[in-house]
């Protein structure tokens, strides 16, 4: 009975319990719910005030908890401040200059408006309302703190600039011009919000616009860059592994002075090419990753550009890297004569042991080979074939006579270097074994212009 009184009385407890958790929660509902207030006029209306920028703008609730929903409507409203901060570009101005000098399309100014939002300083919350779908933000800036502070950071721009500009100034006179271009990037970069104004300053005693003899001097760096190769014209041969200085240059500047870590990009009309990007390395130098021409024996084209992709990622500001890739640059071109290569034919073909007088095997391969080699006997040889073969009797079936041809078919390249290498065997029957014989040889050559010549072919060219 004591232990049945104990456990009623435990129940009662939980249950007590219960209901003082559900009472709980549905006050903590109750004090949640939302409590409507008149809609401001900054609401209806966007305040306009000759003192003061004002950014007014909201988000949805829908979807987002009060955290995200009051950050997203108080960086909308940032953003709609920041929108009604005019940038005039001034005649002088770096981006004046890259529209009307250079040609360059691209609207700068709205990516240098768009990042105004992220540099604003001084801003105040003067109020916030919601309703139950929506939240509101109204952000205010007073525009003589604004343009008391823009003034003092535009100042400060300045000089961080120009020490950058010496800075690359001194390493160009050291031949660091790599460097030295990642110092003028650096340097446009710290005057990137004022690109659209005049930054006049003195430079080495003179007074200049800073932003635009910063630009000037990575449009000449990128303009006086050339790519020398030895000579206008390339001669190789098809299918024979090439010198690596047959295909290499230099990147200098003006000066004929080597460049270092400058990235170009190639194309070849022909085929052969391993790697179509590179970069000079410390002597300036560039090896084209050509090890053999695969192409047909005819005139080819080789195309040398600047990568500017590859160049603008001395910066890691967004506007600057699309100024460096818009800079215009010049393309090296130079003409490629494919040649054939020379090959020598030896032959021993023989019938039941004894010579041919006629070498039909070899005459097969000259004629069908005559488009890809040079086949003289005379000439220093790029390449040697070798071929040999032999008929043998191989008795009777169902009346005719059998003949067995065995042949090796070898090719080396001029150091001995076995390219292609086919031996093999085959049967065949006629009335009597000197025609079998002939026809094994006329059903080899078939088989040589069928399927063997492309073989060798494609032996060479690997």
């Amino acid at each position: 009975m004591k232990n049945k009184f104990i456990e009623m009385k435990l129940l009662q407890t939980i249950v007590l319990l219960m209901v003082f958790t559900l009472s709980v929660s549905c006050q903590t509902l109750k004090k949640q719910k939302f409590q409507k207030t008149p809609t401001p006029e900054w609401v209806k209306v966007k305040p306009q005030h000759p003192s003061y920028y004002i950014g007014v703008s909201s988000s949805p609730k829908k979807g987002f908890t009060p955290a995200d929903y009051m950050a997203n409507a108080q960086q909308q409203a940032l953003g709609d401040l920041a929108s009604n901060i005019s940038t005039n570009i001034e005649s002088s101005s770096v981006l004046s200059v890259i529209e009307t000098k250079y040609h360059i399309g691209e609207n700068y100014s709205k990516e240098i408006t768009a990042s105004t939002s992220h540099q604003l300083e001084g801003y105040e919350l003067v109020e916030t309302w919601e309703d139950e779908n929506f939240y509101w933000a109204y952000y205010r800036l007073s525009k003589s703190h604004y343009a008391k502070i823009r003034e003092e950071k535009k100042i400060q721009s300045i000089e961080d600039a120009k020490n950058k500009y010496y800075q690359a100034t001194e390493l160009m006179g050291r031949q660091l011009q790599y460097n030295a271009f990642q110092f003028y990037a650096e340097a446009l970069a710290s005057l990137k919000p004022y690109l659209g104004e005049s930054t006049i300053t003195e430079i080495y005693g003179e007074e200049k616009d800073l932003g635009n003899t910063i630009f000037s001097a990575l449009a000449d760096f990128v303009n006086d860059i050339n790519i020398v190769f030895k000579n206008n014209d390339i001669s190789v041969k098809k299918g024979i592994k090439v010198d690596p200085d047959v295909f290499s240059f230099l990147v200098t500047d003006k000066n004929n002075n080597p460049i270092s870590g400058i990235p170009v990009k190639i194309r070849f009309s022909g085929a052969g090419l391993l790697r179509n990007s590179e970069v000079s390395s410390t002597d300036g130098k560039v090896f084209i990753a050509i090890d053999k021409i695969k192409s047909s024996p005819k005139i080819e084209t080789l195309s040398i550009n600047l990568d500017m992709v590859g160049l603008s990622r001395v910066s890691k500001d967004p506007v600057i890297k699309n100024l460096i890739k818009s800079l215009p640059s010049s393309e090296k071109q130079i003409r490629v004569n494919v040649e054939k290569p020379v090959l020598n034919i030896q032959s021993e073909e023989k019938s039941f042991g004894q010579l041919r007088k006629e070498n039909k095997l070899k005459s097969t391969f000259e004629g069908l080979l005559s488009s890809e080699f040079v086949v003289n006997p005379n000439l220093k040889s790029d390449f040697n074939m070798t071929i040999t073969s032999n008929t043998t009797k191989n008795g009777y079936n169902y009346g005719e006579a059998q003949v067995v041809i065995n042949y090796t078919i070898d090719i080396s390249d001029d150091r001995g270097n076995v390219v292609y290498r086919k031996s093999s065997s085959s049967e065949y029957s006629a009335a009597d074994h000197n025609a079998a014989d002939t026809k094994a040889y006329v059903e080899l050559s078939k088989s040589i212009e069928r399927v063997i010549v492309r073989e060798v072919i494609s032996a060479v060219n690997q």
